[in-house]
Order: C-alpha cells, then sequence, then structure tokens
C-alpha cells in the first residue's frame, strides 16, 4: 500500500513578460518589505555565501528565515515569488568587498557599499527610506555604509519548470510521524466465484440452507499460529485495488483487473471531491475553477503547499468576482495567462523504506537502526499526462464586450506541446453556443510519445478583458465529472456533467435546496423549483 506526502509539480507561464522590467517596476518596495527581511536572516545566520554546490533553493532559505522569526512574505515580492523554487547562492565570496552579489532563481540581486570595502557580515538595516530603499550601516554605527537593490532578471521563457519537494526526501525520516507507515487502510478487496449448491431449477428449494456456496474455502487461514492468505486466484478474485490516497487518508487513485484506473481530486484544504474520473489515472486529470484558494488557514509549509493539478496561485490578484461561470471565481486575462505542467512516462514504481544499519554506542560489536530514509516516489504527484495518449482540453470563455456573432473573437485559447528541438501549438475552438455570455471550448490533443511538457496559454486579444473559468483535462477515453462548492457553507453550488456542462443548485437562506437548473447547448433551463414552510402555531384560545 503506498502512503504519499506532498509535492507541488506545476509550473507557472507569463508570456512577453519580462521578469526583469517587473522586479524594477515594483521597485523598491520589493526590496523593503521581502527582501530586507531575507538578508536579514542570511547576515545574522552566516549564510549570505551559500556555494552553488550547496544545492540550496530559496524556498528552502524563507522556510529557515521564517522558522527563525523573520517575516519573510515570499508572494508580494515578485523577485521572490517568480523564483520560489529556484537556486540561491552566493555570486561573489569575498566576505570584505565593495560589492556582494547573489543569485535568485533568474534574478541577480547585490548589496553594493556606499565607498570603500565593508565586511558584509557586520552590516545591520535600517529602516526603510520613504521610497522604500534599503541602507546598511555598520554594527555599533550609524553612517550609511551600502545598499540593497536587483540588479537584473532574466526574461521568462515560454514554458518554465518549478518543483517543490517535500523534506522527507533529503533526509532520514521517522516514517510513522509523516505516515509513511503505521496507518491501515483497506489495500485491496476480493469477491469469492464458485457455484450455489442449487444447480437444478426443477428441484424444491429447501429454504433453510439454499443458496450456500459449494465447497468454500476461506481467504485466511492460520499456518504454524501465523494467519496467511490464501493464494486461490481461481476462488479467490480481487476487483479492486487501492493505489493512492492523500495526506488526510481520502482515496485518490484504486484499479481494477482489468488496469482501468479510477481517481478523484480534492479541495477546500482536502475536505471535499472536486473532481472524479473513469479510465484516468490521478495524474492525468486536471481541474480548476479558482474556488478555494482563499479556504482554510495558513499551512506550516507554505512554501511546499498541498498540490493543486493546477496552481494559478501566482494570478490570484487575477481572480474575479464580477463574472463567473459556476461558483463565485474566475480569472481575468487582461493581456495572457498560462500554467504549464510535465509530461511523464508509465512507470509507476512503488516507493521503498531504506533501513540503515550503524554500530551501537554501547557495543561496537552490534548494529542497530540508524536511519530510515526513502525517495521521491513517497511523494504524491500533480498534474503529468502519460506521453503518447489522447488528452480532451476544456473550458468556458466569456468577454467582457458583447459578442456580435456565433462565437468570440477576442481571446484565445491554446495548449502549447513541447518536445525536444520542437513544438507545436493547437489553438481550441468554440464548441457550442454562447450560453449566458459564456462558450465552452474543446479540443482534443494527441500527446506525441516524446513530448516533455504541455502548457494552458490564455490570451485576450483584443483589447479588452476576457474570462476563464472551470478548466478541465482529462484522458480522451475518460469520464469526467467535477464540482463546485460554496467556500463560505461547503453547500454544492455546480456539477458539471461529462460534458463540462453545469447542473446549478440554488438554495433559501435556511440552506433548503430550492432550485435546481441544467445548463445545456439551448441554454439555462430550470429542471425543478420547490418551495416549503414551517406552518405557524395559533396560539389564541
Amino acid at each position: 500500500m503506498r502512503i504519499y506526502f506532498r509535492v507541488l509539480a506545476i509550473t507557472l507561464l507569463s508570456l512577453n513578460m519580462a521578469l526583469g522590467s517587473q522586479a524594477q517596476s515594483s521597485g523598491s518596495s520589493c526590496t523593503c518589505e521581502c527582501l530586507k527581511p531575507l538578508f536579514d536572516y542570511l547576515i545574522t545566520s552566516q549564510r549570505l555565501f551559500t556555494k552553488a554546490s550547496d544545492g540550496m533553493t530559496l524556498a528552502a532559505i524563507l522556510e529557515d528565515a521564517r522558522d527563525a522569526g523573520y517575516s519573510v512574505s515570499y508572494p508580494q515580492c515578485a523577485v521572490l515569488s517568480r523564483n520560489i523554487n529556484g537556486a540561491f547562492y552566493a555570486k561573489t565570496q569575498a566576505t570584505s568587498a565593495t560589492t556582494y552579489q547573489a543569485q535568485i532563481g533568474d534574478c541577480m540581486v547585490s548589496i553594493k557599499s556606499v565607498s570603500g570595502n565593508v565586511t558584509f557580515y557586520n552590516l545591520r538595516s535600517d529602516a526603510c527610506g520613504t521610497d522604500g530603499s534599503v541602507t546598511y550601516h555598520v554594527n555599533g554605527g550609524s553612517t550609511l555604509v551600502a545598499r540593497l537593490q536587483v540588479d537584473s532578471c532574466a526574461s521568462c521563457t515560454p514554458a518554465t519548470t518549478s518543483t517543490c519537494v517535500s523534506a522527507i526526501t533529503g533526509a532520514p525520516v521517522n516514517p510513522y510521524l509523516y505516515g509513511l507507515a503505521g496507518n491501515w487502510r483497506p489495500s485491496s478487496s476480493y469477491v469469492y466465484y464458485s457455484d450455489r449448491n442449487e444447480t437444478s431449477l426443477n428441484e424444491e428449494a429447501y429454504l433453510r440452507k439454499a443458496g450456500t456456496i459449494r465447497s468454500f474455502s476461506s481467504f485466511w487461514k492460520f499456518d504454524s499460529n501465523t494467519l496467511k492468505m490464501v493464494n486461490d486466484t481461481a476462488q479467490w478474485v480481487w476487483n479492486s485495488q487501492l493505489t493512492l490516497v492523500n495526506r488526510k487518508g481520502a482515496e485518490l487513485e484504486n484499479k481494477d483487473p482489468l488496469g482501468r484506473y479510477n481517481a478523484g481530486i480534492y479541495g477546500y484544504d482536502d475536505a471535499l471531491p472536486v473532481a472524479v474520473a473513469q479510465n484516468a489515472r490521478y495524474r492525468e486529470i486536471a481541474y480548476e475553477g479558482f474556488e478555494d484558494y482563499d479556504f482554510g488557514g495558513s499551512p506550516c509549509d507554505a512554501v511546499c503547499a498541498v498540490p493543486r493539478s493546477f496552481d494559478f496561485s501566482y494570478y490570484r490578484s487575477k481572480f474575479d468576482t464580477t463574472e463567473q461561470h459556476t461558483g463565485k471565481f474566475s480569472l481575468r486575462v487582461d493581456t495572457s495567462a498560462g500554467i504549464s505542467a510535465g509530461i511523464t512516462g508509465t512507470a509507476d514504481d512503488g516507493f521503498g523504506l531504506t533501513f540503515n544499519k550503524a554500530q551501537t554506542s554501547c557495543d561496537t560489536s552490534i548494529y542497530g537502526l540508524a536511519a530510515i530514509s526513502t525517495n521521491a516516489n513517497a511523494l504524491i504527484t500533480s498534474f503529468s499526462p502519460i506521453a503518447g495518449k489522447t488528452i480532451v482540453v476544456s473550458a468556458w470563455v466569456k468577454e467582457s464586450q458583447d459578442c456580435q456573432g456565433t462565437a468570440y473573437a477576442g481571446n484565445r485559447f491554446s495548449i502549447l506541446v513541447k518536445q525536444p528541438g520542437d513544438s507545436s501549438t493547437i489553438i481550441a475552438q468554440p464548441k457550442g453556443a454562447i450560453i449566458e455570455g459564456w462558450q465552452r471550448y474543446e479540443e482534443v490533443v494527441a500527446v506525441p510519445d516524446d513530448a516533455i511538457s504541455i502548457s494552458i496559454v490564455m490570451q485576450a486579444i483584443a483589447g479588452h478583458a476576457v474570462y476563464f473559468d472551470d478548466i478541465r483535462i482529462h484522458p480522451y477515453n475518460a469520464n469526467m465529472k467535477s464540482y463546485v462548492y460554496n467556500p463560505s457553507d461547503l453547500r454544492l453550488m455546480a456539477e458539471l456533467d461529462e460534458n463540462n456542462y453545469a447542473t446549478f443548485y440554488e438554495y433559501d437562506d435556511d440552506g433548503t435546496l430550492i432550485r435546481l437548473k441544467k445548463e445545456t447547448e439551448r441554454g439555462v433551463k430550470t429542471i425543478t423549483e420547490t418551495r416549503s414552510a414551517l406552518l405557524k402555531e395559533n396560539t389564541d384560545r
């Protein structure tokens, strides 16, 4: 039985946007609010001169800084948020010089002295200036001696990758603490196949013993005081096997004897299913309705958050409440937005625990357990379709200007498939009529055998805003449904069927379902409507 922890392997994409210019435009506010506490920690902890060979990531540095009590919030700073999973290391190694430089992902940050050499570990930051600048004085002094600044950032490429890997893969762990061992769940279910005692329809049935199985054989048997499973595949046939669970024990994936997988995606802090699919693996399906990003409290390990099939956290400022296909939110795109994910093979290697032995302190001739470690196979995978398969990509689109024809023309919903040395772009086409301002886009994409990544790109090409909602990806021969809940009371607001058409649920103030509406190609139709009330008791006599 596989027990999984957590991983985030989704990639953000932003076309035609230079990160360097964004870092400079956000300017000093980023330097003051985010980079200042980060470098205060690096100076105090003597970690300014981390080497590239140390393999340190910005996410790990930020986590250590927060553990040390430094208030570093990376989402407010483009330099940090866009490089959260990038490398961090010093470009210079001289502890006393005129310039210190550090590489943060694709960005270069430096501390430059005003005049002459300074010892960087002796620097102490001043309060932020009125323009948001960060300056330093020497410990024990008050004269300005150095300044912190963002030198440059590389432009974004059409597809970049970022991975957040849990600490359990990089160090010995307690498997019971992280749920890798000790959590017992049903692994497989078996059904007994055999003839019944009654074989003739002409004989009178003996009701007291009718229907019993002929020569029944138990699944478990004792062997030398040990309970063992009987390997009788002719009588006991398994019909379901659990293959994946999330951190709260909910079933994410199972398979049957024919090799067909069923999968589900959980949201709202892993409390409710937001998508289920038949004949698809967990890593092959993705759904995003932009609804539950603010649901629940802040996790302790915020740098490595609970994995999503898609993660649009970078675009949270673009979540719009004025337009929505289902739920309360949609993604507003003024220029372009996108997301990318890697494509994997078909290997499905389970993880294993490695038990390392060492000499005990009591007796050097006796070896005891020193450490238990595992690898990345113990981490739950995010959306990563399988190469060589055909997938279906769909979404709902609405433009801020009224459509003058049968389809919108001011947007582009593209699927970019990258191969070694080549890439192909498929433009999704609208399918069906515009329904209350929203139009469904759908495209079938054959993923090549040598594909390495797939990107979804949403663009506004006519100078006005475009809204996107209910984005789904699943294998072509799979059946998928998705669900939208009210984040305030967790009532079901909408259910999207196999074709991504919604059924809407409406409630009164008491939480009673009063109306059921169905989205069809001819518009939204009311299916049922009910009203109820409590009879007021007459107390007059």
